[in-house]
C-alpha cells in the first residue's frame, strides 16, 4: 500500500506541477498589443493628431490634422507636402492605415507606447511647418494662383476670401460670399491692394 500510495502521490505531483508550469509559460507569453482591423471609427480616440496623405472623410472636432493633399473634407487642416504616411494616435491607442484615410481602409490599431511615441513625434514634425510668407504676389498687376480657401468672412462692404497657395496667403475680395471653404481653387485677377487680389475669374478645382 505504501508503494501505491507512493506512486499515486507521485503522479498527481507532476499532474501539479505540469498545471503549474502550463499556466506560467501562459502568463510570460507578451500581451498582445496589436491587430489588423477594417472597421473603426476616428472617433474612438480622444484628441487625435492625424497625419493624411490625403483625408476622405471628416475628422472628429477635437482632432488636429496635418496633410499633403487637401481636400473638402479637411477644412481646418495644416498643409505639410511632406508629409508620407496615414494614421491618427490618441493617447493610448492609433491606428496605422494601409492607404490613405477612408471607410474600410485596412488598419493596424495598436497600444504598443513606443509605437505611440514615435507616431506623435512624427505628427509635430510635420505639424511645425507653418505657412510661407507671401513671395512672390507681385505688389501690382495680373496674377494666376492656385491653392485652398481657409476660410470666407465680412469684409469692408463684401467678404474676404483667405486662399493659402505655394508661396504662402493672400485676400481675395468678394462682393458675394462663396461657400468654398476647405475647397482647391484657381484665382486669376489683378493685385489691388497687396496682398489682396481683385479677381476676374473664380475656378473650383475639386
Amino acid at each position: 500500500m505504501d508503494i501505491v500510495a507512493f506512486v499515486a502521490g507521485l503522479i498527481v505531483g507532476i499532474v501539479i506541477v505540469s498545471i503549474a508550469v502550463e499556466f506560467a509559460w501562459k502568463k510570460s507569453i507578451p500581451e498582445k498589443t496589436c491587430k489588423l482591423i477594417r472597421k473603426w471609427r476616428l472617433d474612438e480616440i480622444k484628441n487625435p493628431l492625424i497625419v493624411a496623405e490625403r483625408l476622405h472623410l471628416s475628422p472628429p472636432s477635437d482632432a488636429r490634422v496635418v496633410v499633403a493633399t487637401p481636400s473638402p473634407l479637411a477644412k481646418n487642416a495644416r498643409e505639410n507636402p511632406d508629409v508620407v504616411g496615414n494614421f491618427a494616435v490618441g493617447l493610448n491607442k492609433a491606428f496605422i492605415f494601409a492607404g490613405e484615410i477612408k471607410e474600410g481602409q485596412l488598419a493596424l490599431v495598436t497600444s504598443d507606447e513606443d509605437i505611440l511615441k514615435e507616431l506623435r513625434e512624427t505628427f509635430y514634425e510635420f505639424y511645425r511647418v507653418k505657412e510661407k510668407v507671401v513671395s512672390y504676389v507681385p505688389k501690382k498687376g495680373r496674377v494666376k494662383i492656385r491653392g485652398v480657401v481657409r476660410a470666407v468672412f465680412p469684409y469692408r462692404d463684401g467678404y474676404l476670401m483667405r486662399v493659402s497657395y505655394e508661396g504662402g496667403l493672400v485676400g481675395v475680395l468678394l462682393k458675394e460670399r462663396m461657400d468654398v471653404e476647405g475647397r482647391r481653387v484657381e484665382i486669376e485677377g489683378d493685385v489691388v491692394e497687396y496682398p489682396f487680389i481683385n479677381p476676374i475669374n473664380i475656378t473650383v478645382l475639386d
